[in-house]
């Protein structure tokens, strides 16, 4: 199915140019540093913050779903940091979300706790604390942020400035759009996402919502003038339209 937007509204809504398409993805995950390829799939195949993302644990891969609890503090990376795990974005501790895995990312996981192991931090059996030697305990955003935006530069996935096009946020849009645009409802993909409210999730991508407009256009033409064909059904009934005049 392919991708078809409305316009935006409002100034929280995602923005289109800041998604990156699947070859990208793709590509992002083979350039990123080998400990982090994980990451770019956690975030697009499950829609989770990096934050999140760098917090994954091998108690978080569950038989078909993944169970996110905790996240990692801005200050995870510092050596006085005494709390490196911090309850979820708008949760109280031990609260979680569930969010159903693809085969693909878990096979992913499989591959990368079998090439990488864990490593145990605060007692927690994490997936992406650092291997080398000297570094501090966890990773934080900003200390990811470097690696992400290396492997953007390296793929030569950049704006004509040179600077790298998405961030690390623009993977969990890619989840977000894929699922809305395969008619995922918006309160599934809410929940999953972790969003305070399904007000955020629409605010954000509720211009995302494919065809809507259309369906709209149809289901209100059938109500009101159920006798006469729709502009879908005159379409339909035309065949292929021809070339458009320029606009």
């Amino acid at each position: 199915m392919e991708k078809t937007y409305s316009p935006r509204a409002g100034s929280h809504a995602a923005d289109e140019d800041e998604i990156p398409t699947l070859y990208e993805v793709d590509l992002i995950a083979k350039q990123i540093s080998p400990q982090y390829r994980l990451t770019t799939y956690l975030q697009s195949g499950a829609g989770l913050r990096i934050s999140e993302t760098l917090a994954f644990s091998a108690d978080c891969h569950r038989d078909g779903f993944l169970r996110i609890r905790r996240q990692v503090s801005a200050k995870a990376h510092r050596g006085d940091c005494v709390t490196r795990f911090i309850p979820l974005k708008h949760r109280a501790e031990n609260e979680y979300r569930d969010i159903p895995t693809l085969a693909f990312l878990a096979d992913e996981i499989d591959t990368h706790l079998r090439q990488w192991r864990t490593r145990t931090a605060d007692g927690v059996e994490t997936l992406f604390a650092p291997r080398e030697r000297g570094k501090r305990t966890m990773p934080t955003a900003v200390t990811y942020g470097y690696h992400f935006r290396k492997a953007l530069t390296e793929a030569a996935i950049v704006k004509p400035d040179g600077s790298p096009k998405y961030t690390p946020h623009g993977l969990r849009h890619f989840f977000a759009s894929t699922a809305l645009a395969h008619g995922i409802p918006i309160h599934e993909v809410s929940r999953w996402l972790g969003h305070k409210s399904i007000k955020t999730t629409v605010d954000v991508y509720g211009h995302l919502v494919p065809a809507s407009w259309d369906r709209c256009r149809m289901v209100m033409h059938n109500a009101l003038r159920p006798d006469t064909p729709s502009a879908e059904r005159r379409g339909a009934e035309r065949g292929p339209a021809g070339p458009r005049d320029p606009v």
